[in-house]
């Protein structure tokens, strides 16, 4: 019995002091080494392309790796430009009609009123004041209790970004260290006495989490392509903002697509629009369908196991389902 005490002792301080090395380590280490481990992997990427320059060509390697980076930040660049310059127009656009919008919802929220007061039997536009008494003062508290948040973030964000710029030279002068002497470091890991466990550790750790991003990296795009086609189809103006949100939202196990698609849709059929229900419906069933099949098919080829074993349990298949008022 002792003995049997003793282990379960042990086994408790064991999973304690594995419990509070995973936070510490989660809280206060990663943040320092993610910019290392960012330019690790960026390197990891462009080390066959230096590698190629360097044997067809004999450019030293910190060129090729200046070369390669700089391709690879032209290319990134103008897929953002393209997307931020299509991402901007429909959010001024959505910002230039914004006061036709409020209009529609004023004048929805006016007639649900009435049918309160009708139904309650009260004085018309009872419920009218109610609400708008109640959003003046909800005005008041954000003229007086947030904007003044929103300042002092601004100026936090404005510090952030410099900090990012930092960050971002450094992560870019590891990456180009990492390539010069990637022989170095190569050799000097492989010759310590740990190298082996460490190495058969890591490796199955890293392939499983680069795997993982991947998936849902891949599932992010597929969805946001079903979803902005969606858009397109029923002829939404903000189409791409629409359905890149759709995707960023359910890349989220809690919220889903379902999440816009499926209150988007009822709203549609309440508005005798059945054809954009039909279109957001069956946009809803495709990501369904993408998320239940070719995610762990995915996912079960990139880590080496049958993808039955990697599919999505009974509570994630309802995800998504919650109400909510849809974007315009």
């Amino acid at each position: 019995m002792e003995i049997l005490n003793n282990s379960k002792v042990k086994m408790s301080i064991i999973i304690i002091l594995t419990v509070l090395g995973v936070y510490i380590g989660l809280e206060y280490v990663l943040p320092l080494f993610a910019p290392f481990i960012l330019a690790y992997l960026i390197a990891s990427g462009l080390l066959p392309i230096v590698k190629f320059l360097n044997r067809k060509t004999r450019l030293p390697k910190l060129l090729g790796g200046i070369l390669s980076l700089s391709l690879l930040g032209a290319l990134a660049g103008m897929g953002l430009f393209y997307l931020c310059d299509i991402l901007i127009k429909q959010i001024v656009a959505l910002l230039k009609n914004f006061p036709i919008y409020l209009a529609i919802l004023s004048g929805y929220m006016d007639e649900f009123c009435k049918g309160c007061d009708k139904f309650f039997g009260i004085k018309l536009g009872t419920v009218q004041n109610f609400i708008y008494t109640n959003f003046d003062g909800v005005l008041v508290i954000i003229k007086n209790k947030i904007m003044p948040v929103i300042t002092t973030r601004s100026i936090n964000l404005l510090i952030g970004l410099v900090g990012f710029i930092g960050i971002l030279l450094i992560i870019i002068v590891s990456i180009l260290l990492l390539i010069k002497d990637e022989d170095k470091y190569r050799n000097g890991i492989r010759s310590s006495a740990y190298y082996r466990e460490i190495h058969l550790v890591t490796s199955k750790l890293s392939g499983m989490g680069v795997a993982y991003l991947k998936t849902q990296g891949i599932m992010m795009i597929l969805i946001s392509i079903v979803s902005t086609a969606a858009m397109l189809l029923i002829g939404n103006k903000y189409a791409l903002l629409a359905g890149i949100g759709i995707g960023v939202v359910d890349a989220f196990p809690i919220l889903g697509s379902g999440l816009i698609l499926i209150p988007w849709t009822v709203i549609s059929l309440f508005q005798q629009d059945f054809l954009s229900a039909a279109v957001l419906l069956t946009a809803y069933v495709g990501c369904q369908i993408l998320r239940q099949t070719v995610e762990p098919k995915l996912l079960g080829n990139s880590i080496g196991i049958k993808p039955i074993y990697t599919g999505r349990s009974g509570n994630n298949h309802y995800r998504g389902k919650r109400s909510a008022k849809p974007a315009e």
